[in-house]
């Protein structure tokens, strides 16, 4: 796959807001500060944002697990081993995502439960400095074609 394809298939992921969105602290100024069936609905709002959030980051994965697959396969040793760790990274980013994606419905359901989606934050950074990486190694002119990822 063409490199320009792949960037216009990756989703642009705002990690700042999602964050926000289940940043523990947050909810709990809300829980404090609003009546129990608004800050209900409001959290079921805030989750299911975070839920698309954690969409994007899941096809992202795949996309940049595609690449890594390929990058795998070049005779430059550095461009292999940078492939080698793309994919490592985007298959524990898709488990991830699907783990978080779980505890963002129960959240939803019940408006609280699970606080730690902001490991993803941090898987999705690490695979994203991976994939700018391999993209430095493979193409120096193209160094920030991942850079709209998150």
């Amino acid at each position: 796959m063409d490199s320009s394809k792949v960037t216009d298939r990756l989703r642009v992921v705002d990690l700042e807001a999602f964050r926000n969105l289940v940043d523990p602290v947050e909810e709990q100024y809300l829980r404090d500060h609003l009546p129990p069936r608004e800050f209900r609905a409001i959290q079921r709002q805030r989750m299911r944002a975070a839920l698309d959030y954690v969409a994007g980051v899941s096809h992202n994965a795949a996309i940049l697990l595609q690449v890594g697959h390929r990058a795998r396969t070049s005779t430059d040793p550095r461009v292999a081993e940078a492939g080698r760790q793309l994919v490592d990274e985007a298959v524990r980013l898709r488990l991830y995502s699907i783990v978080a994606g779980a505890k963002l419905c129960t959240r939803i359901a019940f408006a609280g439960g699970g606080r730690d989606s902001l490991g993803l934050v941090e898987s999705y950074q690490t695979m994203s400095h991976r994939a700018a990486l391999l993209g430095r190694l493979q193409d120096p002119a193209k160094a920030g074609l991942f850079s709209r990822i998150g």
